[in-house]
C-alpha cells in the first residue's frame, strides 16, 4: 500500500507517493506541458499514403501526426492501405482528435481519432465496440454484473472498461458517469466544427492522480491544507491534517528526494552508484561498484551490488518518469544463472509499475535492454530548460578554442576597407589569451591586419567574444570613454 502525501499550501499543487518511506513517484500542477487525453478538432495539414500518417494541425507549436494504425479506419478496413488513407483523409479536412503522446523533441504529439473520456468508474469509448472490466475485480458476481452492464447500455458502435474503482460502486453511480459521456459526445457529432479547438480538457492534477492511484491502494493520505481541498479527495480514505511550521515536504524528506531525481549519480546504499543519462534517442545507465570493495569474494561483490541496482534503478525510473528506450550496463557477470537472476528480480520490481514497461534481457553485449511506455515528459524535461551556453550538450567550447575562432572573424573583418579599429567583448580569459605574453600576440595581429583592436572584458563563467562595433580608431576610443565614464 502507498502513502499519499499532498504539499497544496502554495500556488504549485504537488502530490508524492511513497512505499516503505521511499518516494516513487510525484506529480505537479507546475507540469502544463503534457496534453495527453486532451480531445481537439483539428485541421488535416498533410496526408503521406507511403507513411501512413496524417498530419493534423491542432493548434499547438508542431502540428501531430497520426499513423493509419491509430484511425478507427485503419483498423476496421481491409482495403489497401494507399487507397483507404486517400479516401478517408483529405487536406484541409476538420476533425476530431485525441493526444495520446506528447510531443517530444522534433516530433510533434501523437494522435488517434479513437476516441475515449475516461472518469472515475468507467473509460468510455463512443466508436469502438468492446466491455471490458479491469482484472483488480476478482469477485465473479460482480464481474459478470458488469459485463451485464457494459451490454446493456452501449450500442453496437460503443465500448468501456469499467475501472476497479466500481468494485464498491452502485450501478447508478456508474450508469450516470456513463450517461454524461455518451451525451457529450452526441452533442459533438451533431455539431459542424470549422475552427481549431480543444473540446475536451483530460485532467485536473487531482482528477489524473486518483486515477492513476484508486483510493483503494492508498493505505494513508496526509495534506497541509485539508479545508481548501476537502471536496477533491475521495471519501472513505484516511486522511490526515499536516499541521506543522516546517514545509510538509520537507517534514517528510520528499524535497531532498526530488532534488537527488534530477541528478546523474544516484549513490547506492553499500557506497556503489548508478550513472544515469538521458538522450534523445535513449536513456543509458552504468552501474558502478565506486566505493563498496565487499568483504567476500570478487563475484559475490559484484552480483551484491548488481542486485542494489537493480531494485534501485526502478525506482528512479518511476520517480522521474522516464519513458522509451532504457539500456542498463550492470557489472559484467560470468554465471547465467545471476544474470536471469537479475532479471528476474527487475520484473518483481516492475510490478509495482502503473506505465507498462516491455522487458528483453541481457544482449550478447551484456548489457540488459527494456522499454518503458512514454506519454509524457519526464520530470527533468518538464521542470528544466536547455542550457544557453551549452544548449544542453553539458559542454562549452575551452578558451584556446574561443579564441582560434575569435582570430578567424577578426582576419575576415580585416579584408574591409572601411574599418580602422573594431571593439570586441569578451571574457577574461579570452582577453588574456588574444594578448599574449605582454601584450604581443595582439600587436603581432594589429600590424598583420592593418587594425586596431580594443578589448572590453565582460565577467562570464565561460569563455566567450562579441564584436560589438567597427569603425575608426576615433570613434571606438570615444565609444570606450563614454562607456568608461
Amino acid at each position: 500500500m502507498k502513502k499519499v502525501i499532498m504539499n497544496v499550501k502554495h500556488s504549485e499543487k504537488r502530490i508524492a507517493v511513497t512505499e516503505n518511506d521511499q518516494l516513487v513517484e510525484w506529480f505537479s500542477s507546475a507540469d502544463k506541458n503534457t496534453h495527453v487525453g486532451n480531445i481537439y478538432v483539428g485541421q488535416i495539414q498533410e496526408v503521406m499514403p507511403k507513411l501512413n500518417a496524417i498530419f493534423v494541425n491542432i493548434g499547438l507549436n508542431k502540428n501531430g501526426f497520426m499513423r493509419l494504425e491509430d484511425t478507427i479506419e485503419g483498423k476496421e478496413s481491409e482495403i489497401n492501405k494507399d487507397e483507404l488513407i486517400r479516401k478517408k483523409f483529405q487536406k484541409g479536412q476538420y476533425i476530431l482528435v485525441q493526444v495520446i503522446k506528447d510531443a517530444f523533441d522534433e516530433k510533434g504529439p501523437k494522435l488517434t481519432n479513437n476516441l475515449e473520456f475516461s472518469g472515475d468508474y468507467v473509460v468510455y469509448f463512443p466508436l469502438t465496440k468492446q466491455v471490458a472490466v479491469s482484472n483488480k475485480i476478482k469477485k465473479e458476481s460482480k464481474r459478470n454484473k458488469l459485463y451485464s452492464l457494459g451490454r446493456d447500455y452501449t450500442s453496437d458502435s460503443e465500448g468501456l472498461i469499467f475501472r476497479s474503482s466500481c468494485e464498491n460502486a452502485e450501478s447508478d453511480e456508474i450508469l450516470n458517469e456513463l450517461k454524461g459521456f455518451q451525451l457529450f459526445f452526441e452533442s459533438l457529432k451533431n455539431q459542424s466544427f470549422k475552427k481549431i479547438t480543444c473540446i475536451w480538457e483530460a485532467n485536473s492534477l487531482f482528477t489524473k492522480f486518483f486515477k492513476l492511484h484508486p483510493k483503494d491502494t492508498i493505505s494513508e493520505l496526509i495534506i497541509d491544507d485539508l479545508a481548501a481541498y476537502q471536496n477533491y479527495l475521495p471519501e472513505d480514505l484516511q486522511i490526515i491534517s499536516y499541521r506543522g511550521n516546517e514545509n510538509i515536504f520537507e517534514a517528510f524528506k520528499i524535497e531532498e528526494q526530488i532534488e537527488k531525481s534530477f541528478k546523474q549519480i544516484v549513490w547506492l546504499k553499500n557506497g556503489s552508484f548508478l550513472l544515469i543519462e538521458q538522450t534523445e534517442a535513449m536513456t543509458v545507465i552504468d552501474v558502478n561498484t565506486g566505493k563498496f570493495s565487499g568483504k567476500n569474494n570478487r563475484e559475490e561483490t559484484l552480483y551484491h551490488t548488481n542486485q542494489l541496482a537493480a531494485i534501485e534503478i526502478v525506482r528512479q525510473l518511476r520517480l522521474r518518469d522516464i519513458g522509451g528506450m532504457i539500456i542498463i550496463d550492470f557489472i559484467n557477470m560470468k554465471s547465467i544463472e545471476q544474470q536471469k537472476s537479475i532479471g528476474d528480480l527487475l520484473k518483481e520490481a516492475f510490478k509495482n509499475d502503473r506505465v507498462y514497461t516491455k522487458l528483453f534481457g541481457f544482449s550478447d553485449l551484456g548489457l540488459f535492454e527494456l522499454t518503458r511506455k512514454r506519454t509524457a515528459h519526464s520530470h527533468i524535461e518538464a521542470t528544466h530548460q536547455k542550457c544557453p551556453e551549452c544548449n544542453g550538450s553539458g559542454l562549452v567550447k575551452n578558451t584556446v578554442q574561443t579564441v582560434f575562432e575569435l582570430e578567424r572573424a577578426l582576419w575576415e573583418l580585416s579584408t574591409s576597407r572601411d574599418i580602422e579599429a573594431l571593439l570586441v567583448e569578451c571574457s577574461e580569459d579570452v582577453a588574456k589569451a588574444l594578448n599574449g605574453d605582454q601584450n604581443n600576440h595582439v600587436q603581432r595581429l594589429e600590424k598583420a591586419m592593418f587594425i586596431k583592436i580594443c578589448l572590453k572584458i565582460i565577467s562570464s563563467k565561460t569563455p566567450f567574444y562579441n564584436i560589438v562595433r567597427t569603425g575608426t580608431t576615433k570613434e571606438i576610443t570615444s565609444y570606450l570613454e563614454t562607456v568608461i565614464n
